[in-house]
């Protein structure tokens, strides 16, 4: 079974068809501390071969899920296979400084940046702001911010959509 093979609908106003469940892929990045166990490399390899060979086109992943590991493990098996799947969305969230929360222009660049290099894309399809209730509010939704730097991303051509999660 293919990504093509199962119903999908329409994602907001992006344009882009997914399926109907997303599979978010935290648990792949190894974080013991909060899911309980942990998942070898290989695991997590097959895991995300598995996804891209069933009917579901949509993952969701993040820089800071196993501190960087989830969006490797994902980026390993894009490799592997080429490219992204025909017809799959990836979303990915571009995340403050884990040890600071900051949240600033220089922090979502540098987010962005490392997501398109462990994932080993050049382009990004969606790129949520993650979890910006940990930080700075002012420093987010200011001028030249946080919120304003993900645009200017998107308007350079780096990312298709951009989102809040």
């Amino acid at each position: 079974m293919t990504s093509s093979d199962s119903p999908t609908v329409t994602l907001g106003s992006t344009g882009l068809q997914v399926s109907e469940l997303c599979i978010g892929t935290s648990a792949l990045g190894d974080m013991p501390d909060t899911y309980g166990y942990d998942v070898p490399e290989e695991r997590a390899h097959a895991t995300v071969r598995a996804i891209f060979d069933s009917s579901i086109n949509f993952l969701d992943t993040a820089r800071s899920y196993g501190f960087g590991r989830s969006e490797e493990r994902v980026g390993a098996v894009i490799r592997e296979r080429g490219g992204l799947p025909e017809g799959f969305v990836l979303s990915t969230k571009a995340d403050r400084d884990l040890d600071t929360n900051t949240f600033d222009t220089a922090q979502v660049r540098r987010s962005v940046e490392q997501s398109m290099e462990a994932l080993g894309l050049d382009r990004l399809q969606l790129v949520h702001l993650h979890d910006p209730e940990y930080c700075d509010l002012d420093e987010i939704i200011r001028p030249g911010g946080a919120i304003d730097t993900l645009f200017a991303i998107r308007d350079e051509g780096l990312i298709d959509h951009v989102g809040l999660a």
